[in-house]
């Protein structure tokens, strides 16, 4: 069929978004290790609002259904490998696994950060630094993608693979009774500082000696932890941080961080 000379440099025009479109499909198929038979619902997974046309919507809805694969995956992960957590314990496991810092640096690491559909206006200093927020939704809508083609099976078999070895780090020598190791890994998801332990006080005899410890986060304390040795004071110390700070991590928080990615120059229609 022959084509209008006029109507060659649109076309030329299309044919290289679109091959830049194949390249991006064909990567983020590879990381998710699952081949696509309809590859729109991971197109619009890695499609920000603010770069959203008529054509291709973005990836908000897959968010709220990702996010609900991912909790149900995550909870029955920890449900089956943990059998002796209590409820308590198994919810602080995964609110640090599955939270916004965890999420965000396994896109950036993975390199799915890179294959986002962005507007201009979302590029701050040159495309360099995007929100948490941007990166742990697009996670989310990676994983509904997943879970659109490849059902639940598929969408399990990532989430182990992935946050599997986050999970065991996260519980590693026994999380209900090593809760300064939990603080750490809650603290450092979202902050390069470690936690600081202080002893406040020592109260008794030296046979029945009494330790008061607080720790402290980002210039707050929290504490004071009670034990008959340091080690047993900071512990309790860290469980009351720890109880305090993931309920302050599970608020929306509209102070992103800026992470460091890079991210394509891309040119959008609406058509």
């Amino acid at each position: 069929m022959t084509t209008d000379s006029a109507e060659r440099p649109k076309s030329a025009k299309k044919a290289a978004q679109s091959k830049s479109d194949a390249e991006r499909i064909e990567r983020a198929s590879e990381l998710l290790g699952f081949t696509f038979k309809n590859t729109e619902p991971l197109r619009h997974a890695l499609t920000h609002s603010s770069a959203k046309s008529n054509k291709h919507p973005s990836n908000e809805r897959m968010e709220f259904l990702g996010d609900a694969v991912l909790g149900l995956i995550v909870s029955e992960m920890l449900y089956r490998m943990y059998p002796d957590f209590p409820e308590g314990e198994l919810t602080r496991v995964k609110s640090v696994a599955v939270s916004r810092a965890v999420l965000a640096d396994r896109v950036r690491e993975m390199g799915f950060a890179e294959l986002m559909y962005l507007g201009k206006g979302v590029r701050r200093e040159g495309g360099s630094k995007l929100p948490t927020s941007i990166l742990a939704n697009l996670y989310e809508a990676i994983l509904c993608a997943l879970y659109e083609e490849g059902g639940l099976e598929e969408a399990r078999r990532f989430v182990e693979q992935d946050l599997g070895p986050v999970i065991q780090s996260i519980t590693s020598h026994q999380f209900q009774q090593n809760y300064k190791s939990a603080l750490q890994h809650l603290v450092q998801s979202r902050s390069e500082r470690a936690p600081a332990y202080k002893v406040v006080s020592e109260v008794g005899p030296d046979h029945q000696k009494e330790f008061h410890v607080v720790v402290s986060v980002d210039g707050v304390s929290f504490g004071p932890g009670v034990g008959r040795n340091k080690k047993e004071a900071e512990q309790r110390a860290a469980k009351a941080a720890l109880t305090e700070l993931l309920k302050e991590f599970d608020k929306e928080d509209d102070d992103d961080d800026l992470l460091e990615v890079p991210v394509p120059e891309d040119e959008f229609d609406d058509e």
